[in-house]
């Protein structure tokens, strides 16, 4: 009888190469927003995997980038901390794209845990490839993260990932599960319900709203049927707030519509939703507000 295998997964990589996106699809469930903005991701949080043979957590982490505030400089740190004490380093990188500055510094980060930390290469985006690339792209990347385990994936699309998921589980030790078979992540539904109107926004609003913006539950009450929630939209300007609000608040209707059927879905009960914006000048870079936020 094979022996079981259970283990930490660190899922790194820089902004937007589809990290969440692929913990979400091998978990079976959403567990970690996504969108094609940066730092979607503001904390680490583990998907949890449990099949007949193994256990794998993920630890999905922020994409590492160059910090420009206090809360960018956390986010960064929170890559480095999440690579101690796990059991391997699934690098993700966008195959569609040549190995550039952002993928360099991953790769000096990841020298400081190697050879100690097992590396699996997931270059993922595949379906986006142009096929006169696939060669040079591929030896490019694997000359950047040296090692015997890499697979091209379209975590959009499905593809390769099982193919993927053998590979990293080769590398995990042998052991009990870390979690009971039942768990998906560390997140309570009170922390996802503000991630998911956080999500429904950041896909809703212009491009200079994300980065400024934050969510956040400030009242959760619950009984057996129904599930009420206020979530804050926090941002820095008053011009952001009037992005998220709209014109007659049809903004802020439209994130609240979506947002609410997923948190429906995520809670099997029905949900009332109230949002509401507010403006912090400058919460990014006060540690109070961050702490408070749950971010340091």
């Amino acid at each position: 009888m094979a022996s079981f295998r259970a283990g930490i997964v660190a899922v790194i990589g820089k902004p937007n190469v589809g990290k969440s996106t692929l913990v979400n699809l091998v978990v079976g469930q959403k567990v970690s927003i996504v969108s094609d903005k940066a730092q979607t991701t503001r904390r680490r949080i583990l998907g949890i995997h449990t099949r007949g043979d193994c256990q794998i957590v993920f630890a999905d982490t922020p994409g590492l980038h160059l910090a420009k505030s206090k809360l960018g400089h956390i986010l960064n740190e929170t890559v480095r901390q999440t690579l101690d004490g796990v059991d391997v380093a699934l690098v993700v990188v966008d195959a569609s794209r040549h190995p550039g500055k952002d993928d360099q510094a991953l790769a000096a980060l990841l020298a400081a845990h190697t050879p100690r930390l097992p590396v699996v290469l997931c270059m993922n985006k595949m379906d986006l490839l142009k096929a006169i690339d696939v060669q040079a792209y591929y030896d490019a990347y694997l000359a950047m993260f040296p090692t015997d385990r890499a697979m091209m994936t379209s975590a959009t699309k499905a593809q390769n990932v099982q193919l993927l998921i053998g590979q990293i589980v080769e590398m995990l030790p042998e052991g009990p599960p870390l979690y009971p078979d039942d768990q998906v992540t560390d997140q309570s539904e009170r922390y996802l319900a503000g991630e998911l109107v956080r999500e429904k926004a950041l896909r809703l609003t212009r491009q200079e709203v994300p980065h400024a913006m934050t969510a956040y539950v400030e009242n959760w009450e619950e009984d057996e049927r129904l599930v009420r929630v206020s979530v804050v939209l926090l941002v820095e300007t008053e011009g952001q707030k009037a992005i998220l609000i709209g014109k007659g608040g049809s903004m802020l209707k439209r994130i609240g519509t979506e947002a609410r059927l997923e948190i429906e879905d995520m809670t099997d009960k029905k949900v009332f939703l109230e949002l509401f914006v507010k403006v912090r000048h400058d919460w990014r870079q006060n540690e109070r507000i961050l702490r408070e936020l749950e971010l340091v």
